[in-house]
């Protein structure tokens, strides 16, 4: 025999009924649903799990037992990974102006732009680079309350693979994972052996050229092409399609810092900005739309497939103009933290904006909009603050 619940005159009833499809109504009342019911029976009282929040820590500790378990980088050979970088992302406070992104993973719409259309949909920040350990092992520490992601990079500094999730530890969290994108039912691997990262303890995020910031386009990646590009790059139409000229002073595109504005992502981008990306306007007047497969830049679309990418899908590690630059187009010659952070922008998918307001173009009431949903999220954030303290007190 068994029970079961169906529906009848907008209540829920619970029948018992056997094997031939007999059945005898138990209980049925209109007032009180009977959905899900739990049959009752003595049994041991669950063990009291201890607390895994210490509010009065700041941080929590990641632990990954060996990144090359798992399916995330089948096929790459033991030791391609030298260390993982840590993202933050930020969510924006109200929606002003938009753009949309298109894609194997259909259509969607992004509010408050940061970057064209397919590009990310948040600012980020690299946190810093944690340390892999020989064994695949890594253990470190992050900041508590911050939703982070992790990119697998290789000796070049470039993305082999990224996680496209988010993950966030309360204080004194500790969390572990077996390996690169394993089904979360996986055990630990089998062995008595200790990781190297179990030996060494958490260890602290090392920096990305500076403390932790929004990455701006502006900021980081300009200043590298005002120095190298544009004297030769400097033609005020943008048509990274055509060829380049080798015998020429002015090259066929622009990657002068000058803004352009896009009045319905109402964002001001720059002429490199949508010449490095090709990024065109909609036809009929809407945002810029960026291209992910293009000439120059190879990054992951926001809608990419769904499903896990292969190791080295997109990213710096496919784009040409790394190559390009590899090769010293007309002798010019980057330094290891001007590569690593065009690397970065393209891994990080682009991104424009190191914040929400960078580079708007907003009006004074779109503005103070924007900074009444900013200053009631701060609001909030120093109650909790204040109940946290309250309940350390206690």
């Amino acid at each position: 025999m068994a029970v079961i619940y169906t529906r009848w005159d907008y209540s829920d009833a619970i029948y018992w009924i056997d094997i031939d499809g007999r059945r005898e109504l138990l209980i049925a009342d209109p007032e009180i649903a009977c959905s899900q019911p739990i049959p009752l029976s003595s049994r041991p009282r669950p063990p009291i799990l201890p607390r895994t929040v210490d509010y009065r820590e700041e941080t929590g500790i990641y632990y990954m037992q060996d990144i090359y378990a798992g399916p995330g980088l089948a096929g790459i050979p033991r030791g391609t990974i030298k260390k993982l970088r840590v993202v933050t992302i930020d969510f924006r406070a109200a929606g002003i102006g938009s753009n949309e992104s298109y894609g194997p993973a259909g259509d969607s719409l992004s509010s408050t732009p940061v970057s064209i259309g397919n590009g990310c949909w948040d600012p980020k920040t690299i946190l810093g680079d944690a340390v892999l350990h020989d064994d695949g092992s890594a253990c470190f520490e992050v900041p508590s309350k911050t939703p982070v992601y992790f990119q697998a990079l290789d000796a070049s500094g470039y993305a082999v693979q990224t996680m496209r999730s988010w993950s966030t530890l309360q204080p004194g969290e500790a969390v572990s994972c077996v390996g690169c994108h394993e089904s979360k039912n996986t055990a630990p691997l089998a062995g008595n052996v200790p990781t190297l990262a179990m030996a060494h303890g958490p260890q602290t995020l090392a920096p990305f050229h500076g403390s932790p910031r929004g990455f701006s386009f502006a900021q980081e990646i300009q200043p590298i092409l005002d120095t190298h590009c544009i004297r030769c790059h400097s033609n005020s139409t943008p048509d990274p399609s055509a060829p380049v000229r080798q015998d020429s002073d002015k090259a066929a595109f622009s990657l002068l810092g000058r803004t352009v504005p896009d009045f319905q992502a109402k964002r001001r981008w720059s002429e490199a900005y949508l010449a490095l990306t090709e990024s065109t306007p909609k036809l009929d007047g809407g945002a810029y739309q960026g291209n992910p497969n293009g000439r120059w830049i190879r990054w992951i679309s926001a809608q990419s497939e769904p499903n896990m990418l292969p190791p080295y899908h997109a990213g710096a590690s496919r784009s040409p103009l790394m190559q390009f630059l590899d090769a010293g187009h007309e002798g010019v010659a980057l330094n290891l933290e001007e590569k690593e952070k065009i690397a970065a922008w393209i891994d990080l998918l682009v991104p424009f904006c190191g914040n929400y307001t960078e580079g708007h173009l907003w009006n004074e009431d779109e503005f103070r909009l924007y900074e009444h949903f900013v200053k009631k999220r701060r609001r909030m954030q120093i109650i909790e603050q204040q109940n946290i303290r309250e309940l350390i007190a206690q």
